[in-house]
């Protein structure tokens, strides 16, 4: 299986790169966009909604960070698991699109980058 990223971590990366985070439907309306299926950007901003507050608190803290994304990343590809291939393999190719957009707009790698 696809090693993934999930909804958050493309929060992460996208806040990174800008000084005001995207809204949940910003985020799913890049992601229906990229061929994510309506229910399945749906079911990934929910998960992302959940640790929402915890990355807020973790805010300065790169391990309690870092703890929060582990626990997201794993909510996340449980649930991506679930959804049919062509979701999974549309996902994957827009995080990867982000993440390159990321190291293009940062001279580096991504932060948390998984993929």
């Amino acid at each position: 299986m696809f090693k993934l990223f999930v909804a958050v971590a493309l929060l992460a990366i996208t806040a990174s790169a800008q000084p005001t985070p995207p809204t949940a439907d910003q985020v799913k309306a890049e992601l229906v966009a990229a061929g994510v299926s309506d229910t399945a950007a749906a079911g990934l901003i929910a998960v992302g909604e959940k640790y929402k507050d915890q990355f807020i608190a973790a805010k300065g803290d790169k391990e309690a960070g870092k703890k929060v994304f582990d626990q997201l990343r794993t909510d996340a590809e449980t649930y991506i698991k679930t959804q049919p291939e062509a979701d999974q393999t549309a996902f994957v190719a827009f995080i990867q699109k982000k993440k390159a957009e990321f190291e293009a707009n940062h001279g580096g790698p991504a932060p948390l980058s998984g993929v």
